[in-house]
């Protein structure tokens, strides 16, 4: 990371961080570290899924920064507090916290069940706010020190935009990351008396197994059921490697950005014809009614 945006001596806490965008980001800021200050860099790797989380833990401490990896539902309230109760008797605050976990399923709203929307909302948007409320006090502790604080929050192209993807349209999915684009506006200026910083993440489509969500359900929301190949080829087909969009995220911090579009040129060029499709529409509409 360049002098701007120094880590050395950061505690940084990443969900979702056995597979997908947090796995990548994990390392990229264990790799992206200066090799004689790695020994001062901690992440926290959080998943529900313990024994993956523990592989990511050992790539991070093969690259000389030192990693711990916590077993911890996110949609559950009461997981998120013994999680940070733990990371505050171990570490005393943190500097930085990716709340990259989430859900997904490609399914209409009239056609999703009861059960599945629930997840989606519960894990996406409630685990978000889980890990916000009980993690903002240890991110206070290193504003107070003048350390970094920084929130990064991860929604989704479909947070700003709603492109077809194939013949279906993720309705419930897209009305989790409008959420949380919401909610990181906000909180951004919540927080910003208190040195905290706050950014969210808007990437494109991404190869990782977030087609196959539905294998690690909770059993309160119907249990697991692999996902679908047709699922995983499209997500294959059009998805950017995780690793490139781990590096375009560490590059929307350094320079401090708000909204982080992690794409490549073309889907860049794709993600601002939806984008301009959208507002366009909300211009002449707001134009016609004055």
């Amino acid at each position: 990371m360049p002098r701007n945006y120094p880590i050395s001596g950061s505690v940084i806490v990443v969900t979702g961080a056995a597979s997908g965008i947090a796995r990548s980001l994990a390392i990229e800021l264990a790799s992206a570290s200066p090799l004689s200050e790695r020994n001062t860099l901690s992440i926290v790797i959080v998943d529900q899924r313990r024994q993956p989380a523990e592989e990511v833990a050992n790539v991070i401490r093969d690259l000389g920064a030192q990693a711990i990896a916590m077993e911890c539902d996110i949609s559950s309230e009461a997981k998120v507090i013994g999680l940070a109760n733990h990371i505050e008797e171990v570490f005393g605050k943190i500097n930085l916290l990716f709340n990259v976990a989430g859900v997904n399923l490609i399914t209409r709203l009239h056609e999703t069940s009861a059960s599945d929307v629930e997840w989606l909302f519960s894990v996406n948007v409630f685990g978000m706010c889980h890990m916000v409320r009980h993690f903002v006090p240890l991110l206070k502790v290193a504003a107070t020190e003048s350390e970094i604080a920084h929130i990064v929050n991860v929604s989704s192209g479909f947070g700003v935009a709603v492109p077809k993807i194939g013949p279906v349209t993720p309705s419930a999915y897209a009305g989790t990351k409008h959420a949380i684009v919401g909610l990181s506006d906000a909180m951004r200026k919540d927080l910003a008396p208190d040195g905290i910083n706050v950014s969210v993440v808007c990437p494109g489509v991404v190869n990782t197994n977030a087609w196959n969500s539905t294998s690690f359900r909770q059993k309160r929301f119907g249990g697991p059921r692999p996902g679908t190949s047709i699922s995983k080829d499209r997500m294959s087909a059009w998805g950017q490697d995780p690793n490139m969009t781990a590096k375009l995220i560490l590059a929307g911090l350094r320079r401090s950005d708000f909204y982080i579009f992690p794409l490549d040129d073309a889907g860049a060029k794709s993600m601002n014809a939806h984008i301009e499709e959208r507002y366009t529409e909300i211009r002449s509409a707001l134009k016609s009614s004055s």
